[in-house]
């Protein structure tokens, strides 16, 4: 097994929502545990390795690192580089168990970014993509917004009243119907994957400068050829619909944003 961790990083990247400076602003560097598997896949006299890669920001806060690594320990590994090499021992024990002529080699690549930071808010994407064998690989983006006075994850009902959910919903769904090119009446049974054919909020939610996003992975909603779908409910729309709380955290935002 060859383990490889760099800590070099890019230039210290300053986080705001308009990718800009501001007066607000956080500082991290990006780095990088990769794991190389000791099997080499070879065919055609091409030579080729399995590796796990996972590129993410680190802070000087360690309460924003125990936030980042929350979106990527989501199987409960200790640490990140255990969660890499986890991958590489999963390929080990496969090419042991198995008589391959012709092993292929496997890739797993997790990237974490900072989608948007405010001072009560980060919102925090980790994009995977992973190839075990089969036709084709496999990625997805899971989002997740935090609270940074407390550090704890929030959940859609933070910012939209569970008693206006139902009507949040139709909303969202019209959004979705005009950015799918669809009528009010078009049924969603033939090309989507939603149950009974009636249309849902995606748990994978973040937030936005502008409103809530809803991003739909590879066979959530559609099939594997046709990709993603991200909508965005703008709060204007919305406004009647929120909690005071996320009324609040709204406000908070639109204000920082004016502010750069």
């Amino acid at each position: 097994m060859v383990g490889c961790q760099s800590n070099k990083t890019d230039k210290a990247h300053q986080v705001n929502g308009a990718n800009s400076v501001a007066k607000d602003t956080m500082t991290y560097e990006m780095r990088t545990i990769k794991e190389i598997s000791p099997y080499i896949a070879e065919h055609d006299d091409q030579l080729d390795t399995t590796y796990a890669e996972v590129i993410y920001p680190v802070f000087q806060d360690s309460n924003l690192n125990n936030l980042v690594q929350s979106t990527i320990l989501i199987d409960g590994e200790p640490n990140i580089q255990t969660y890499a090499y986890n991958f590489i021992e999963g390929y080990g024990n496969f090419i042991e168990e198995n008589d391959l002529n012709y092993p292929i080699a496997w890739t797993k690549s997790t990237k974490v970014n900072i989608s948007l930071y405010s001072p009560e808010l980060i919102c925090i994407k980790n994009a995977t993509y992973e190839f075990s064998g089969g036709a084709h690989g496999n990625s997805f983006e899971n989002i997740s917004v935090f609270d940074l006075e407390n550090f704890r994850k929030l959940a859609l009902n933070s910012f939209i009243s569970d008693n206006k959910m139902k009507e949040f919903t139709k909303i969202a769904e019209n959004i979705f119907r005009k950015a799918e090119n669809l009528s009010d009446t078009s049924s969603l049974e033939r090309d989507y994957f939603f149950e009974e054919g009636k249309f849902a909020l995606s748990a994978n939610y973040g937030i936005t400068k502008n409103g809530i996003m809803f991003h739909y992975n590879p066979y959530e909603i559609k099939p594997y050829a046709a990709g993603t779908t991200t909508i965005v409910v703008p709060f204007s729309e919305v406004k009647d619909l929120m909690t005071e709380t996320g009324k609040l955290y709204v406000r908070n935002l639109q204000e920082y944003f004016q502010s750069i």
